[in-house]
């Protein structure tokens, strides 16, 4: 009996001792326990102010690092904060509402992880939010103030390596730093050095930097094969690859650097491959510059993958994927899908050559200076003139299908070539599909599906698919790139990014650098100039000129004040970056009829100086004011030109005090009239009666609030 109780026990000692060698184990393979909880403040600023040229990939590139770390980072939609184009009060703002989520989980006991991620301008004194300077002092100690266990700091601008010299970051190799669930410290991540500028690229449609980290993410940098990218591999791959594209591109090379102060053991996950379902496996023998694109042609991830490298997975979302291989000599290219729950590999039997492009898509070559695409191989087709009066009955057609370019075209219905030096004339519709580089016109349509450069003109329809250099004129005139010029569409102007004057009775663009005029101006996106019409819109406007001027991000504001000449006045105010407009109406109940006034009237004008909580504006407005409360006669018109000064304590609120001077022009003066609105107070410094116009003319002053 007694051998027996021996066995059984030492059995249970064996038992035991298995589970716990096994727990070892699975805590060693998983050393980032689920009490680590990650928090994330992303702000993406594509405006800079002042004369810095309008980012297009800021916002991109921050909602592309925030859907890496949903997918694959342990990071919850509920636990990021996202800011897109901020004022530094926002930024603030953000920093405190992340701090509050963060304290919330200390309170129930969780280990708190927080990334900050900046993509935007800046420069050697800190970051550039709208023209307004946040710096570095001032960010360090708002990402110091967090209270998380661990603060990853990334900036992805020009000259952020200066943000990492306050506690000696430097621009050197690639870091080795270890750390686990219970590191505590700071890691700071910039994509460029002190004296650097942070490059975006059309290609990749973001910046350099963010577009390898994240494809670092997605498991390009997951050098030891583990299934897991820590911030070392991250660093060391967006690192690595951003110097590499960028030692040839005109902004010069950009080198990234760090600044880490961390204590712990093991490796700082930063992506876990094993979370997701869907990857694409390339598999050892694929080697060369890898393009991997979705069904929308959009770029998601590249990478380098040397001769003799094991395989690499990419994590990425369900669906198809088109993927380029540049090995240096030749083109490949496969069409994978990619399904959930599924790992799909490509092999190199998958690749198929595709030897007419040859390397001539390597790299950033030398554009031309007209934006001309690279010739076809074996070149053009000459054909100098051509007439006809269709397509299919021109002399262009004894050519088909080579590629023609026609230095001189006219055709009395349609015609067609692959490439304009010169003119192309057409009473119906003309086309090109290469370029234009002269005049393109038509009665009915004009079409360039490649770059335009010169006059693209119609009475009813112009389209450039590519960029357009020049002048485009026609009834419906529609830019689906970039417009660089003049746009006039007499009934519709659309350009996606403009970069010049556009004018229409409806204007509309996703971005523009310039003016807009019409009785409806319209713009998705940042006006980096001024909109002038009846109605005007923008996301964000510089200057807005109109009866109605909306700027979504300067926002509607309403006015109470008191003046010398009304009681009360009530204004609603539309504010862009650098002017506002106004709708204002006044009483004045007190005293006879001399006194006693109604008032009505709109109002221009724009700030002089503009500070955290001061500013100092400038405006004018123009009042139509009845004498009395009843209409007995012709109303006065009054001027008054303010300049007003306020105290900001909030960012929607402000008290402000001005001095007018006053000039009230009465048209309908007699020899007894003796109407003023208001109080009477200042004496008057002018007043002329003449035969048909009376002119008062007198100081003034008004006070009020803003909200």
């Amino acid at each position: 009996m007694r051998r027996a109780l021996e066995r059984l026990l030492l059995a249970l000692i064996a038992v035991v001792g298995c589970w716990a060698v096994g727990l070892d184990a699975a805590q060693a393979a998983d050393p980032t326990p689920s009490t680590v909880r990650r928090f994330a403040l992303l702000v993406g600023a594509n405006d800079g102010g002042g004369d810095r040229e309008l980012l297009r990939y800021a916002s991109t590139d921050a909602a592309m690092l925030s859907k890496a770390l949903i997918e694959l980072g342990g990071l919850d939609k509920g636990d990021r904060v996202v800011l897109d184009n901020p004022h530094p009060a926002a930024l603030e703002q953000g920093f405190a509402d992340i701090g509050a989520k963060i304290r919330q989980a200390h309170k129930a006991g969780e280990r708190v992880q927080f990334v900050f991620y900046y993509s935007g301008h800046s420069d050697e004194a800190g970051l550039l939010l709208a023209g307004v300077h946040v710096d570095y002092k001032r960010l360090r100690a708002l990402i110091d103030k967090v209270p998380a266990d661990v603060r990853i700091g990334i900036l992805d601008s020009c000259s952020s390596g200066a943000f990492t010299r306050f506690k000696g970051g430097k621009k050197q190799a690639p870091f080795l730093v270890g750390s686990s669930a219970e590191v505590q410290g700071h890691a700071y991540l910039t994509s460029s050095s002190a004296d650097e500028a942070a490059q975006e690229s059309d290609r990749i449609g973001g910046s350099f930097f963010t577009h390898f980290l994240v494809t670092g993410l997605r498991g390009a940098a997951d050098f030891d094969g583990d299934r897991r990218v820590t911030l070392n591999e991250a660093y060391r791959f967006a690192f690595d690859e951003t110097l590499a594209r960028t030692e040839t591109t005109s902004g010069g090379p950009q080198h990234a650097a760090y600044d880490i102060q961390l204590a712990g053991t093991g490796d700082l996950v930063m992506t876990d491959l094993r979370k997701t379902s869907a990857k694409l496996e390339i598999s050892g023998a694929v080697s060369g510059r890898i393009y991997v694109r979705d069904r929308r042609g959009n770029l998601v991830a590249e990478l380098f993958k040397p001769k003799g490298a094991g395989p690499i997975t990419l994590a990425l979302e369900p669906g198809n994927y088109a993927i380029t291989i540049d090995d240096g000599h030749n083109l490949h290219r496969a069409e994978v899908e990619v399904r959930s729950g599924k790992t799909e590999t490509l092999e190199v039997a998958g690749l198929v050559g595709i030897p007419l492009e040859g390397t001539r898509l390597r790299g950033d070559p030398v554009a031309d200076p007209r934006g001309r695409p690279p010739p076809p191989l074996g070149g053009y087709r000459e054909v100098p003139f051509n007439i006809g009066v269709s397509r299919g009955s021109e002399l262009n057609t004894a050519h088909r299908p080579d590629k023609i370019r026609n230095r001189f075209s006219v055709s009395l219905g349609a015609t067609h070539a692959a490439a304009i030096d010169g003119f192309q004339l057409g009473i119906g519709a003309v086309g090109a599909t290469d370029y234009v580089n002269g005049v393109q016109a038509a009665v009915g349509a004009a079409v360039s599906t490649g770059p335009m450069n010169g006059i693209q003109s119609a009475l009813g329809a112009t389209i450039a698919s590519d960029d357009l250099r020049g002048v485009q004129t026609a009834t419906v005139a529609l830019g689906r790139e970039r417009v660089n010029g003049l746009q006039v569409g007499f009934a519709l102007s659309y350009a996606k990014h403009l970069r010049g004057v556009q004018l229409g009775a409806v204007n509309y663009v996703e971005d523009a650098k310039g003016v807009q005029i019409g009785m409806l101006n319209l713009s998705r996106g940042a006006i980096k100039g001024v909109q002038i019409g009846l109605i005007n819109y923008a996301d964000e406007a510089d200057a807005s000129i109109g009866l109605v001027a909306v700027s979504k991000k300067h926002g509607v504001w309403f006015d109470l004040w008191t003046s010398d000449t009304q009681l009360i006045h009530a204004a609603v105010k539309f504010r862009a970056r650098k002017t506002y407009s106004f709708f204002t109406a006044g009483i004045h109940p007190l005293g006879d009829d001399n006194s006693r006034s109604l008032s009505a009237g709109f109002g221009f004008g724009g700030p002089l100086v503009w500070r955290e909580h001061v500013s100092l504006e400038l405006d004018n407005v123009v009042s139509v004011v009845n004498s009395g409360f009843t209409a007995t006669r012709l109303p006065y018109l009054l001027d008054t030109l303010r300049l007003s000064l306020a105290w900001r304590p909030a960012r929607h609120f402000a008290i402000w005090g001005a001095v007018t001077a006053n000039v009230m022009v009465d048209l309908q003066p007699t020899p007894t009239s003796t109407f003023r609105p208001g109080y009477h107070w200042a004496a008057r410094i002018g007043d002329s009666s003449l035969t048909d116009v009376g002119v008062q003319i007198w100081p003034g002053f008004a006070a009020g609030f803003e909200f």
